[in-house]
């Protein structure tokens, strides 16, 4: 059976082809804005963490159920990431100014990063799971200051969760995490592929 991608992620692609994978992508056209909103709304009274819990995983589920009604007879994969910090869901920046103040919130502070993972066959969830790692950044500083701005002039911050990629130069902000590096990277290999070993 193939394998979809239900991503346009560069850094998932790297990941399932480092396993020796074959797949294709196709990116899943959802409405992310309106599920945010829903499952917010539904999980208003659970805690920050309950709602990026509840947030990727609804979202990755959504991405793989919409192409696998399209493309029967596949193994689709989708999977999100966000970034939960402060009492705050953090995903992608909207601009520059907004990834500058999304890293400047993070410095000297623990947040979590948490990716969900869905596997759909034929229209039908096979497995839904979620991984979160904790990351802690360095505190602010002068040196901080430099590598922010000079991170956000490579535009890397920009497809992002949480406006960094642990994989880039967002590392150099990065002094220790707990838990799966490939959580924070957007996809936890390890993990997947484990799940993914009896339909390949």
């Amino acid at each position: 059976m193939n394998i979809i991608l239900a991503s346009k992620s560069p850094r998932r692609k790297e990941l399932l082809e480092m396993c020796n994978i074959s797949f294709e992508t196709l990116v899943s056209d959802i409405d992310e804005k309106e599920i945010e909103k829903k499952i917010l709304k539904e999980k208003k009274d659970d805690n920050i963490y309950a709602q990026a819990d509840s947030l990727t995983a609804s979202l990755a589920y959504n991405k793989a159920k919409i192409v696998s009604l399209r493309n029967p007879n596949h193994i689709v994969i989708g999977s999100d990431t966000v970034v939960a910090s402060d009492l705050k869901i953090l995903g992608k920046p909207l601009n520059e100014s907004d990834a500058y103040q999304t890293l400047l919130q993070l410095c000297g502070k623990v947040h979590r990063v948490y990716t969900a993972v869905s596997l759909f066959i034929n229209g039908e969830e096979e497995f839904t799971f979620t991984n979160y790692t904790e990351v802690e950044f360095f505190k602010y500083d002068e040196d901080m200051e430099n590598i922010i701005r000079e991170y956000i002039k490579t535009a890397s911050p920009m497809d992002k969760a949480g406006a960094y990629g642990i994989q880039d130069m967002g590392s150099l902000l990065i002094k220790e995490i707990k838990g799966d590096y490939y959580t924070v990277m957007g996809l936890p290999i390890s993990r997947l592929y484990r799940k993914l070993l009896p339909y390949i």
